[in-house]
């Protein structure tokens, strides 16, 4: 299978990279679900496609906002640029859009977003002969669904979500965002007021009451994290062909995490000696995440999908910094922090050149100007001594990370 992870932006899109996608997925300009934090311009755009070519990777274009009359025009004249720039597929939504690029002959690859909620063999089928050529299924599906749709419409590509947060609307459609906000969730621009608290006042009293579930808290709409890391052989049996990780708006330090993860067990399922390994899990579990959740891949064993203690994420270690040179003759590491650390911290490095973590604790942070300093923040730039005589080298771009005061 296939891992797709997602861009929010150059740095993202090359750690992804580095970290073991298979491809990556990106925001076009003003077109994409996440447009405002993540959108590409078409120099990035260039940038972003030059680098996954450099490492034999593949670069999908999302284009899935819900459009309307005064959007289609830039859409296209957007997506012809990118197609001449090289992009592998585009992703939408919007039948208008795939309209007027089957009506221009434009040539890329379709790929069907998940916002269109496809959910049986007929949907998929009726796609494909519109051009499509690969369906991103909705997150509705149980995995015995999704077999099914394979075994009726075995030359459509499926893609699925594996990992990552979820919405408490149905395959993502949700009024709610507009309706409180003025930022319509379908155009990009969500305010996920799911994760809200709310309290509720009987209209004759002015006294708000919480609104409590059994006494487990207020959060009703707060959804779960997906989490699929221990079931990718029956993913592979139901006959996906991507698994795709969420998270274009999550950090640089998550990214290339969860792609770690994810590319260690899909390694070993290609292996043909799979057996699932608890510290994938255990992992996961050290990014910023709601308790996980296996969503609607197994009805029969009811999983919950909703996250009502709270709606702080919870995250077993935090993203410090990341590896700008490692000197071995001193054994010091260039260090750019991306958040506080100090002397004394255990620290974790995460190299994609390395299967496994090095751990080691701070013992000295000298700035560029050999002045000793007891902490580092966001954007220093600090020398850092690596314990141990022997230690291995450590590659640019690794990241650091410490844990977290608030694990789960």
């Amino acid at each position: 299978m296939e891992l797709l992870a997602p861009a929010g932006n150059l740095e993202k899109l090359e750690n992804t990279i580095r970290f073991g996608a298979d491809a990556v997925y990106c925001a076009a300009g003003a077109y994409s679900l996440r447009a405002a934090q993540t959108s590409f311009s078409l120099a990035e755009l260039k940038q972003g496609l030059r680098f996954a070519r450099a490492h034999g990777r593949k670069l999908y274009l999302a284009m899935n906002i819900f459009a309307f009359d005064r959007d289609l025009d830039g859409m296209i004249a957007y997506l012809e640029q990118a197609v001449r720039l090289g992009i592998d597929a585009v992703i939408i939504s919007d039948p208008g859009l795939l309209h007027r690029i089957n009506r221009r002959g434009i040539n890329v690859r379709i790929h069907l977003s998940t916002q269109a909620n496809t959910t049986n063999s007929d949907s998929v089928r009726f796609w494909q002969q519109q051009g499509v050529h690969r369906v991103i299924l909705a997150r509705e599906l149980s995995l015995a669904q999704i077999g099914a749709i394979r075994s009726s419409v075995p030359g459509m590509e499926l893609e699925a979500f594996v990992h990552g947060a979820m919405c408490i609307a149905y395959s993502g459609r949700c009024l709610l965002s507009q309706f409180m906000t003025g930022r319509s969730a379908n155009r990009g621009d969500c305010t996920h007021p799911c994760r809200w608290e709310y309290h509720l006042r009987e209209t004759t009293r002015r006294e708000a009451q919480t609104i409590s579930e059994d006494g487990r808290g207020t959060y009703i709409l707060n959804s779960r994290d997906l989490c699929m890391i221990e079931h990718l052989p029956e993913l592979a049996a139901a006959g996906v062909d991507s698994i795709k990780v969420e998270g274009r708006m999550k950090s640089a330090y998550y990214v290339a995490a969860v792609t770690r993860v994810y590319r260690a067990a899909l390694d070993s399922l290609a292996g043909g000696h799979y057996a699932y390994r608890p510290e994938w899990l255990a992992e996961l579990k050290k990014v910023s995440h709601r308790p996980y959740t296996t969503g609607f891949y197994f009805p029969e064993e009811n999983a919950a999908t909703e996250y009502t203690a709270g709606a702080a994420p919870l995250e077993g270690c935090a993203f410090i910094g990341t590896v700008e040179e490692h000197n071995q003759e001193t054994n010091m590491l260039k260090v750019l922090g991306r958040n506080h650390f100090a002397v004394g911290d255990t620290v974790e490095i995460l190299d994609p050149d390395r299967p496994g973590i090095v751990e080691f604790t701070i013992g000295r942070i000298i700035n560029e100007t050999g002045e000793e300093l007891k902490a580092a923040h966001n954007s220093y730039v600090v020398h850092i001594p690596l314990a141990g005589e022997h230690a291995p080298a450590v590659g640019r771009h690794a990241i650091l990370r410490k844990k977290s005061v608030h694990p789960e």
